[in-house]
Order: structure tokens, then sequence, then C-alpha cells
């Protein structure tokens, strides 16, 4: 995740997140300086790739959305992504004790293939 630092710099973060096929979605601390960032300003760039080829991506940039309220589902959702089954419920519990918001968007991407061929793809924001 990219996003705008104070100084106009990028400032870039590896996250967990969501894509639902329209909308991307990450769980972050309020104390984050991504959060703090996004604030300020709320663009945001995110690059995903599909190991083992780093020409399999995905470019998606735009502004994001920041809310504390009914985030846990969701949050469920990207924990299960990344951690083992019996250990989703710990990590919920031990995000919940924490001050955790939820980030969505941006709403475009480029499409997979060469970051030049300027081929957009544009997302309307929605929680499931």
């Amino acid at each position: 995740m990219a996003t705008i630092h104070r100084n106009g710099h990028p400032h870039l973060t590896p996250n967990w997140y969501r894509y639902d096929g329209k909308v991307l979605t990450f769980v972050t601390r309020k104390d984050r300086l991504k959060y703090l960032n996004l604030q300020r300003d709320n663009r945001i760039s995110v690059c995903i790739y599909d190991p083992p080829v780093a020409s399999n991506y995905v470019v998606i940039s735009g502004t994001a959305t920041c809310d504390d309220q009914d985030i846990w589902d969701e949050a469920r959702r990207i924990i299960a992504r990344y951690r083992a089954p019996d250990q989703v419920d710990d990590y919920l519990v031990r995000w919940k004790t924490e001050p955790r918001v939820l980030i969505t968007g941006p709403r475009s991407a480029l499409r997979p293939g060469h970051p030049g061929d300027g081929k957009r793809v544009e997302h309307s924001p929605r929680r499931p």
C-alpha cells in the first residue's frame, strides 16, 4: 500500500488485504502512519502480484475511505486469508483490543499486464 507522507514522498507498507472482485479492504491501527496519511490525503495505490511471476500483477489507485464502525466481519475475512482456521478467533480477539479501522478502496485498477498499457477498470465502492 502506498500513501502520501506529509513531506510529499510515498509511504509504502505491506498489508494483509481482501479483494472480493470489486472492493479492496484492509484493516490497520489508527496509530499507524498509513492511517494518519489517509486522514490528511486519501489517495492510495496498491500493487498486488501473484508469485512467483512478478509480471502477474495489478495496480489499483484512487481514493480510500476509513471506517471504525462495524468492521469485525470484514476483519475476520481478512485474517482468514492469512492464518489457519484455528488461529482466526485469537487474532480477532486481539485486534478488538486495539484501535482498528477498516480501509476501503481504491476504486480503479490498471489491468494485469504491462504497466504502461493504460487499460483502466473502474469499480464502485461497496462493503460486502
